[in-house]
């Protein structure tokens, strides 16, 4: 193995087992929604407001992540991410619902900080025959992540009690920030203690609005960020209120769901690399998307168990598997030398798609009632992104062509 793939092999690993770790973290309450309701005697629905407030939080981190990476560091900044994650879930240790709520604030200012120093990072290592798939890869993260809160996370609950169920994430998150500190110096070479830690986030948002190709990439990511909140957030809650599954028969469908995102986000990936085109494949993507969430609509109680499995598989493949190669077009279309902070203020437009997208969802089931019906609006928030990908390519000079 050659010394320039070794390197990549191990920059792109930890980055994989950082995002990961965001993305149990992220999941493992929703993943026992079902039960936290029992034990706190509340609406397993209302688990959209905890999501809510951590994706408020991690959109205004993903701001603030720009000047963390300049003044400590990529490196530094994923590990600072990492303690703040096991911080909130020994607050939500506690069992108290302000603490949660807290702990909900703490969480997305992790959770924002995951991404910025990543693209900053892989864009140093990156070729440009093979940025979507790096990138993808990277991204496979979140579905491993969310494999494990689907399938750790009701069996962990269910044994031990919900509350001490995420000591499981408080001892990831403190075992990756440690292991990572050897090669902490190596890769923050780059970093300056005059940089600015407060830094004027207005001025990163103009910079990504006034590109237009840009501008049209946030805002597909934001309706995505949407989609797959509401199918990662809702799936397990659906299938135990509206198909009678059991709570481990619905983290299943959830671990499903994940589990084909990891196939999606490398196959997008590798496919953008071979098309020469990250947004033709985003078009393909959302378009599926909007007809799995319209499939969603159809289920009931009858369904066979494997078709109903086989729907969140394939749901998973383009709800959850968009990110890298979203990610690898920002870093694409970002001016020299503002890959950072372009991805942060792109993130920031995400992230409001990912709060948005849950606050949709509760609204139209609390009008329908039935969680499956409620996808139909999933299916057009997909068709909204569609339309933004259209117009990014039609807004593309002939410099911006790969």
């Amino acid at each position: 193995m050659s010394p320039k793939r070794s390197t990549t092999v191990i920059v792109l690993g930890f980055l994989i087992m950082v995002q990961a770790t965001g993305a149990l973290a992220g999941f493992w309450l929703p993943a026992i929604a079902p039960e936290i309701g029992d034990g706190l005697a509340l609406s397993p629905a209302l688990i959209g407001y905890q999501v809510l407030i951590q994706y408020v939080f991690a959109m205004l981190s993903s701001l603030m992540s720009g000047g963390v990476v300049a003044r400590y560091g990529a490196w530094r900044a994923s590990q600072l991410a990492l303690l703040i994650f096991a911080a909130a879930h020994l607050m939500f240790l506690t069992g108290s619902l302000v603490m949660i709520g807290l702990g909900s604030v703490v969480l997305g200012c992790g959770y924002g900080m995951v991404t910025p120093p990543a693209s900053h990072l892989l864009n140093r290592i990156v070729t440009p025959t093979n940025r979507n798939f790096i990138f993808s890869i990277r991204f496979t993260g979140v579905p491993l992540g969310g494999i494990v809160a689907g399938l750790a996370g009701p069996a962990v609950a269910l044994a031990f009690g919900w509350r001490e169920s995420v000591l499981v994430v408080v001892a990831v998150a403190l075992t990756l920030a440690i292991a990572m500190q050897p090669l902490r110096a190596r890769w923050d070479g780059d970093r300056s203690g005059a940089a600015r830690l407060l830094r004027n986030p207005v001025a990163d948002l103009k910079m990504v609005w006034n590109i237009a190709p840009l501008r049209w990439v946030a805002l597909m990511g934001l309706c995505m960020g949407a989609v797959q909140t509401t199918l990662t957030t809702y799936t397990v809650t659906m299938l135990v209120e509206d198909l009678g599954y059991t709570l481990i028969a619905a983290g299943i469908g959830l671990s499903a769901i994940q589990c084909a995102s990891v196939f999606g986000r490398v196959a997008w990936g590798w496919l953008a690399d071979r098309v020469g085109s990250g947004l033709a494949v985003s078009g393909v993507v959302a378009l599926i998307a909007a007809f799995c969430a319209g499939v969603t609509c159809l289920l009931t109680p009858q369904w066979p168990g494997l078709a109903v499995y086989g729907l969140c598989f394939a749901f998973g493949l383009v709800g959850m598997g968009w990110n890298g190669v979203f990610a690898s077009e920002i870093a694409r279309l970002a001016p020299v030398g503002a890959v950072g902070s372009a991805t942060g203020a792109c993130m920031f437009i995400t992230f409001s798609g990912v709060f948005l997208g849950p606050v949709v969802f509760v609204i139209m089931y609390d009008l329908t009632g039935a969680y499956t019906t409620t996808y139909s609006t999933t299916a057009a928030i997909a068709l909204m992104a569609l339309f933004c990908v259209i117009q990014a390519i039609r807004s593309l000079r002939p410099s911006d062509s790969p």
